[in-house]
């Protein structure tokens, strides 16, 4: 199996720890702790989940939120059965000490630094017909993304995961966001595949998220509305033929890009990835003043959030359930 923390073939072995025994890594350079069932519930699927983006264009302010939403799920019964573990220490305190400030006080975390944080390792269970998955989500800075360089040396873990987010603000890109699309697709493609030596062809699935939807003035009537009835209550078990909009909105998403002049960047991923998909988010609801949101966060206020997360599962666990447009 591949290692959720140095992503390397690794063969764990139980060790004793002071008082405990646990698996490790076995990998010289990782020798990290794994979770006792990441072990040994081995036909459970498996995903790493990266996220790609420049500073200010809400990597980690999505990730968070989605983590809040899924928190929510857990609580209630638009999921049914649905629930999750965290499998670390890193892990725990982000769900039950960052997340509680969020759901406490409406405050962000800082940005993520540039030395790579640890992974988020979650072990999600009866996900409505997707089933148990471990996931592992990596961010990092988005100064890293600044040039090839800083990519190869302290985003690999990103660029080794199954799927990559490009999360991308059109509002935050400037007058020229065509350009800056275009520039984070060849940096990040120059490093991952002419530096590392991966194929993304054979390796990576790529979903296009353009977060702070609510900010961009130029959406269709159609896609405005989209959004907006994206709450976390649009994915209820009982309304869930609706996923197969899912598709069609990513080639919604793809055919508007095209018309305002991202019919380079969407070529350009189409080239080097094994597919590409297109969602649009609204992580607050309302631009924050800093890591503070404007007003307190309600679970209802994100919108489309978990859009990105299905798309994901479905790369990693080959289903091709939305594709086929049925829950």
């Amino acid at each position: 199996m591949r290692c959720p923390y140095c992503l390397s073939e690794t063969n764990p072995s139980l060790q004793q720890r002071d008082y405990r025994k646990v698996y490790v890594c076995s990998n010289r350079d990782c020798n990290a702790e794994i979770h006792r069932d990441y072990v040994e519930k081995w036909d459970i699927h498996k995903g790493f989940i990266g996220l790609v983006g420049f500073s200010g264009h809400g990597k980690t302010s999505y990730l968070t939120i989605l983590f809040y939403l899924l928190k929510h799920l857990k609580r209630g019964n638009v999921w049914g059965n649905f629930y999750f573990e965290t499998t670390d220490e890193n892990t725990h305190n982000i769900m039950f000490n960052v997340i509680n400030v969020l759901e406490k006080k409406s405050e962000l975390p800082e940005s993520t630094p540039q030395n790579f944080p640890l992974p988020s390792l979650i072990y999600f269970k009866n996900i409505p017909l997707f089933g148990d998955y471990f996931l592992s989500f990596y961010d990092t800075a988005g100064a890293v993304y600044e040039n090839i360089n800083r990519i190869t040396n302290m985003g690999r873990f990103v660029a080794s995961s199954d799927v990559v987010l490009f999360i991308i603000s059109i509002d935050d890109c400037g007058e020229n966001f065509v350009n800056e699309m275009e520039r984070l697709l060849d940096i990040y493609v120059n490093a991952v595949y002419n530096h590392l030596r991966i194929n993304l062809k054979e390796k990576q699935d790529l979903i296009i998220v353009l977060t702070k939807g609510d900010m961009i003035n130029e959406l269709p009537d159609e896609m405005k509305r989209f959004l907006q009835e994206g709450s976390f209550k649009w994915y209820s078990m009982d309304e869930g033929s609706k996923l197969k909009l899912l598709k069609e909105k990513s080639d919604d998403i793809k055919l508007w890009l095209e018309k305002i002049g991202g019919g380079g960047f969407i070529k350009g991923a189409k080239e080097k990835f094994k597919s590409v998909e297109f969602t649009l988010v609204s992580s607050t609801g309302a631009a924050p003043t800093g890591i503070k949101l404007a007003t307190k966060l309600k679970p209802e206020d994100p919108k489309r959030v978990l859009d990105p997360f299905l798309w994901a599962l479905e790369k990693i666990g080959r289903k091709k359930i939305i594709r086929r447009g049925w829950w």
